[in-house]
């Protein structure tokens, strides 16, 4: 089972950071930080090591809440089974948004109007959903289940 951590960072004029997804073969799209968790590695352990590697040592502040994308049984044919986790943090930055992170290089920054078409994308049912309420305060801490 391939266990994946999803790192959101938002700014303080409630937009999110999006990468360019760099995975060979695949058309060029916008995406959510990721990697993958190693075996015995907690999930939000490998989310700081993440974010550790797309923000450097620019400030951030971390969230309570986590969404989870358990993974499925059984397994639709011609897909792997696959377990994400979603980590929010909020980029504690002043004034213009940075064009580029120090790990990362490009970034794009999303309005919540277009957080709907990034599910389709990272396959996270509802992750604009869980964002939304991460920022309007009416999700409650721990972990939410993301999608059926």
């Amino acid at each position: 089972m391939r266990r994946v951590a999803f790192v959101a960072v938002l700014s303080s004029e409630r937009t999110l950071a999006l990468v360019p997804d760099e995975s060979p073969g695949r058309p060029a799209r916008w995406v959510l930080p990721s990697g993958s968790a190693r075996a015995t590695e907690p999930y939000r352990d490998a989310a700081m090591r993440i974010l550790h590697n797309v923000v450097g040592t620019m400030p951030t502040r971390g969230g309570t809440i986590e969404g989870c994308r358990w993974a499925q049984v059984p397994v639709p044919v011609g897909e792997s089974r696959r377990e994400a986790h979603v980590f929010i943090f909020r980029l504690m930055v002043a004034g213009d948004l940075p064009k580029r992170l120090p790990g990362r290089g490009s970034v794009r920054w999303v309005g919540p109007d277009q957080w709907p078409e990034l599910c389709t994308r990272c396959d996270l049912p509802d992750v604009d959903v869980l964002l939304t309420g991460y920022l309007e305060g009416w999700i409650p801490d721990g972990r939410i289940t993301l999608g059926p």
